[in-house]
């Protein structure tokens, strides 16, 4: 078992291994290469998606801030707060980077290493003792996990929302004057 600390400086090690370079697991994502054989029916769209939603969900949209005010609220002990992260990050961490085989012969989606901190922070509860250093450890996983969300959100292909455009009233009557059709509104 390996000590908070430890865990700690591990997670930000490849915070700067990826904070200024396109990471390798990114990389593969954008370009479709996923050695596990995510995709629905061929497509990886889907993949691309996820891994924006879930690094999102596990950081800076639903779990960081649901942590930080458990770790500041007197109500909560560190054990609830080292529960609460468990319930609201391993199971979509698990999903990102963890392997099954033989169905799953390669990372889910791409991302390993989150899986592997996620196991090691886990791993090194015994070692964390306050809240205080629960929230110096998790500080180093949430940024680390936001800095994956921002390169994903960085490479995702928006330009396909061209294909995907609202459509306005004022569109619906054209297309129907152009048919010689009549719109009816709903009251």
């Amino acid at each position: 078992m390996k000590d908070w600390r430890q865990v700690k400086d591990e997670i930000e090690a490849d915070i700067d291994r990826i904070w200024w370079d396109e990471p390798e697991e990114v990389t593969m994502s954008k370009l479709g290469i996923f050695p596990s054989g995510a995709s629905v029916d061929g497509q990886v769209l889907g993949n691309l998606v996820f891994l924006i939603a879930d690094t999102q969900a596990m950081g800076w949209k639903s779990a960081a801030p649901a942590l930080r005010a458990a770790l500041a609220d007197p109500d909560f002990t560190v054990d609830h707060c080292k529960k609460m992260w468990l319930y609201t990050t391993s199971h979509i961490a698990k999903m990102l980077g963890n392997e099954a085989p033989p169905g799953c012969p390669a990372p889910w989606l791409n991302l390993p290493k989150l899986y592997r901190f996620c196991v090691e922070i886990e791993e090194s509860f015994p070692t964390v003792e306050t809240k205080e250093e629960l929230g110096d450890l998790l500080w180093s996983w949430f940024n680390y996990v936001n800095c994956l969300n921002r390169w994903f959100f960085l490479v995702f292909p928006w330009h396909l929302g061209k294909m995907f455009l609202l459509v306005k009233r004022e569109d619906v009557e054209e297309l129907a004057r152009l048919h010689n059709l009549e719109v009816k509104r709903r009251d």
